[in-house]
């Protein structure tokens, strides 16, 4: 573990491994002391007073009385005591996130489906919920959407709704995460700006943040999945179906979220593709059939599932995936030379198709001249193809609870 300085005894303006320290009044100190502590009994509890102490480097008796005052809160609680040190003494009292103290809520927006997770503050998963819907129509046909199933997945494990802290909302499109509106999206027939989070602070007097699906799954990637060690990697989002396809990048950079100046990096060029003119147009399968097994099924009615079950049987699938892979490997051409990032973790369902994905995606690159040896970029599927984008949406609100105020330093 790296050791943290003392923040209530270092001179200002110094360094650490994790932590800038800048000049600030005797209340911001102490914010921040009791952030660095929250967060520590977030990850590494069970974690003594002593232990915390000797990670952080502040005095045991700051520890002691930030624990106290967090559990008067309700943030933390004792699970027990452990064992004592070879020199004997008390046996230390070890602490965790209370994980009931409150609940947060991630929600991916689909074009026909809302995906909903419920999550503890100890970063459990308590609920999932997948609706299907109709092409919303209207900003109120969004709002009412969400408001159901938030009130359907707080109802499914009798949650009261006043222990809600927050709610994250992912979503494809341009967002203004500062303002909470989406500046564009195809989840719309209109084009005109959505402004999601005025419309949902009507009903909830909570934290509301909206965040563009990408970068909320490269977040899902940092704070559930396998990359939480990784500092600095793109995150590439493909959603391909029936009705779409779209590309996205979440660009991690010092283990953050990297938007640009206008909120606006990590946008892909715009494909008007889907499943059947990406068979059709792209792989040049236009005999309106496509073999599963047995069975005929109409270009029009194939879906993902059906490709990635005939990945090792069919050459449709085959080519389907080898078409995909090089539509990748021309949009992240441009990113890898730009950022030259250690690793590519490709999400979304299509990650499913792992080697029938990942190697004309390589090999494309290689091509190009772009996975030189000397780069050592690995090219891997997300931990959490699924449910990555309301994951990483549920992360904001837990990132706001335990990560500032020195994240925002």
């Amino acid at each position: 573990m790296n050791k943290l300085t003392d923040l209530s005894t270092t001179p200002w303006g110094m360094m650490n491994d994790r932590f800038t320290i800048l000049t600030g009044n005797h209340r911001l100190l102490k914010s921040i002391n009791s952030t660095v502590i929250r967060d520590l009994v977030r990850t590494d509890s069970p974690i003594s007073g002593a232990q915390l102490a000797k990670i952080t480097g502040m005095r045991p008796s700051t520890v002691q009385k930030i624990l106290k005052n967090l559990e008067s809160q309700g943030l933390v609680t004792k699970i027990g005591i452990g064992a004592s040190t070879k020199m004997g003494g008390r046996p230390p009292t070890l602490w965790e996130i209370c994980g009931h103290h409150g609940y947060a809520i991630g929600i991916q927006l689909e074009m026909n489906e809302i995906r909903a997770v419920l999550v503890n503050l100890k970063s459990q998963i308590i609920a999932e919920q997948q609706v299907a819907t109709d092409r919303f129509a209207s900003i109120h046909d969004i709002e009412e959407q969400i408001i159901i199933v938030i009130k359907d997945i707080l109802q499914s494990k009798n949650i009261d709704r006043q222990q809600l802290l927050g709610i994250g909302i992912g979503v494809s499109g341009l967002v203004d995460v500062t303002r909470g509106i989406i500046l564009r999206t195809s989840l719309l027939r209109h084009a005109s700006p959505i402004p999601l989070r005025e419309s949902l602070q009507k009903h909830y007097d909570i934290p509301i943040y909206i965040e563009n699906d990408a970068n909320a799954a490269a977040l899902a990637e940092k704070w559930f999945g396998a990359r939480k060690k990784t500092d600095h990697f793109v995150f590439v989002l493909v959603v391909v179906d029936k009705d779409v396809f779209g590309i996205g990048f979440g660009l991690v950079l010092k283990h953050d979220i990297y938007r640009g100046a206008n909120m606006l990096a990590g946008e892909a060029t715009p494909y008007d593709l889907n499943i059947k003119k990406i068979l059709r147009d792209q792989c040049g399968f236009r005999d309106a059939h496509f073999i599963n097994g047995q069975s005929k099924i109409d270009l029009d009615d194939v879906h993902l599932s059906d490709l990635i079950a005939a990945i090792d049987e069919n050459p449709v699938a085959k080519d389907f995936f080898d078409s995909v892979g090089k539509i990748i490997a021309d949009e992240l051409t441009a990113v890898i030379n730009l950022l030259d990032p250690q690793m590519i973790v490709i999400g979304g369902e299509i990650a499913a198709a792992k080697g029938s994905l990942f190697k004309p995606v390589q090999d494309s690159l290689r091509h190009r001249g772009l996975l030189l040896a000397e780069r050592q970029i690995d090219i891997v599927p997300s931990s959490l193809p699924v449910n990555s984008v309301s994951l990483g949406a549920v992360s904001i609100i837990l990132q706001q609870i335990f990560q500032e105020p020195v994240k925002a330093m």
